[in-house]
């Protein structure tokens, strides 16, 4: 190191010790006081409240905060801060309640700070115009600090409670309220709700509409929407207005009270779109229309047509026109001729009765089934509407032949003629008419008489059928069967063929009559000729 840089770090070091020394000194001889006050007021950020609503009432602190002496940055923030500052709202001469207890804020140092909210209630009733509202705010704060170079500062804080005031306002304005609501509609259907609002504010209210909303999916507007709008126009003071919406209710809502909400919209008088508080509207369906199954028979049977009947009881809570019974059957074996049968206008208790023509076929079961049935009605609107299925249970009895056939006769002789008897009875539950038989034989039988009428044969009678029968001299002796079948008319005019019915018949051989004629005859020839002969021979030889 050169002796140059010797010297000017020498230097360096003497005026930092001076400097040194001179802060020192200065610190240990510094004191004085620092005086100062807060200065607090509460202003409402919330200037305008409704009748009849709850409102938050935004609240700001203001602190502008006075320093009357000076020192220290950090004991003039001191004397300036209200500390531990809270707020007490009290309704005083308003008539709003106050519904938010003593709010705490904290420490407010010069500048604003916002409080937490303070709710109140503001009547229906309140008059429109300004009101004050108290405001207690309690504080802690430092009056001076006393500090020296020596020891600890000493704080003078004291507590103080002030009283301030905000100021909020009533508008003179429309205001709204529910005076009657109506339901029309049914569980499972639409229908119509009547809501009717008064305008008991001040002010009209122009191109007003009520929007009403429902926030379930159990009831709603039109095609499936969650709201609907009606349109009032200009509303006055102290009048009533009413609309329809037409509403429809699920098939599963229950039936309870509904909560849908009404909310208008309107222009004030200076033309500022306002919408009002929303007003709860309450709706409660009727029941839902239902019908009853009652004193239901049947008479089915595999093979064959029967009846399905039974009542239709409405069982309310409305009328209903055009009602028709619609018979519904997942069994394909089971057919009915017409799927409908109409009945008369139904008041809520009536009853009327239906019949259905049903045919079961051959390949169903005989078994229980469960029929279904359904009313297709019109509503007092006018709608076409459906009812649940109304389900009974019907007995389907084992197929039974619509004739017995027995052969009343029923041997024949080989090479002869005769009669056979058929003895035919009805064993449906229908009476048949023109019944037509038709007789079927083969070789070694033959028939030139084949069929047999009758004009009605009523169930379970019986009627006899006439059929030429012929068989040859070479026919065996054993059974030979005879086919038979009917043509026949049922009482609806509808003619059908029977299934084929055989009956065994017994050829026997012809009986002995007596002792033959030719074979006796020439043996009795023979005799004489051999007698002869003999005689012949005898005579010869006495010659």
């Amino acid at each position: 190191m050169s002796a140059t840089h010797r010297s000017l770090l020498l230097v360096t070091l003497v005026v930092v010790a001076a400097l040194a020394a001179t802060g020192l000194a200065a610190g240990q001889s510094s004191s004085g006081t620092v005086i100062g006050r807060p200065d607090i007021d509460v202003y409402a950020s919330t200037t305008e409240v409704e009748p009849g609503t709850e409102t938050d009432l935004q609240l700001v602190v203001s602190n502008d905060g006075q320093l009357r002496r000076g020192g220290p940055a950090e004991y003039e923030t001191r004397v300036v801060t209200a500390r531990g500052v809270s707020l007490d709202v009290a309704s005083g001469d308003t008539p709003f309640e106050i519904n938010t207890g003593r709010v705490a804020v904290g420490d407010v140092p010069r500048g604003t700070t916002t409080a937490d909210p303070i709710s109140i209630t503001v009547p229906e009733d309140v008059s429109p115009g300004r009101y004050r509202i108290p405001v207690t705010v309690s504080y802690t704060h430092s009056v001076s600090v006393e500090y020296s170079s020596v020891g600890s500062p000493k704080y003078n804080d004291i507590s103080r409670e002030v009283t301030r005031y905000v100021t909020v306002r009533v508008r003179d304005q429309a205001q709204f309220d529910v005076v009657d609501t109506s339901s029309a509609a049914q569980i499972g259907d639409t229908g119509n709700v009547s809501v009717t609002l008064q305008n008991d504010g001040t002010r009209p209210a122009r191109d007003a509409s009520i929007v009403l909303s429902s926030s379930t999916d159990e009831l709603t507007f039109g095609s499936g929407s969650t709201s609907s709008t009606g349109y009032v126009g200009r509303w006055e003071p102290g009048t009533n207005a009413t609309l329809d919406y037409t509403v429809t209710f699920a098939d599963d809502a229950a039936e309870r009270n509904y909560s849908l909400t009404a909310t208008v919209e309107y222009e004030d008088t200076d033309g500022i779109a306002r919408s009002a508080e929303p007003l709860a509207v309450g709706v409660r369906p009727d029941p839902e229309q239902t019908f009853a199954l009652r004193d239901t028979d049947s008479t089915l049977r595999v093979g064959t047509e029967g009846q399905f009947s039974g009542t239709v009881v409405n069982r309310g809570p409305d009328a209903v026109s055009d009602p028709v019974v619609v018979f519904q059957s997942s069994n394909p074996n089971v057919n009915v001729e017409s799927s409908e049968y109409a009945l008369d206008a139904l008041g809520p208790g009536e009853a009327s009765e239906f019949d259905f023509d049903v045919a079961v076929s051959d390949g169903a079961s005989a078994t229980t089934q469960q029929f279904n049935v359904s009313v297709r009605y019109r509503n007092e609107r006018g709608d076409t509407r459906r009812s649940d299925a109304l389900s009974e249970r019907v007995t389907i009895a084992p197929q039974r032949d619509r004739f017995s056939v027995e052969a009343v006769n029923r041997t024949v002789v080989a090479g002869q003629t005769t009669t056979l008897e058929l003895r035919v009875t009805n064993q449906g539950d229908d009476p048949l008419s023109d019944v037509e038989a038709k007789a079927f034989v083969q070789s070694p039988l033959s028939s030139d008489d084949d069929e047999g009428l009758v004009s009605s044969l009523a169930p379970g009678e019986s009627a006899t059928f006439v059929i030429g029968l012929s068989t040859s001299g070479s026919a065996l002796e054993k059974s030979y069967p005879v086919s038979v079948d009917f043509q026949y008319e049922l009482p609806d005019g509808d003619t059908e063929v029977s299934k084929t019915y055989r009956v065994p018949i017994t050829v026997d051989r012809p009986e002995s009559g007596g002792p033959p004629v030719v074979p006796i005859a020439i043996g009795v020839l023979v005799l004489v000729g051999l007698g002869l002969l003999v005689w012949y021979r005898r005579s010869d030889g006495g010659d």
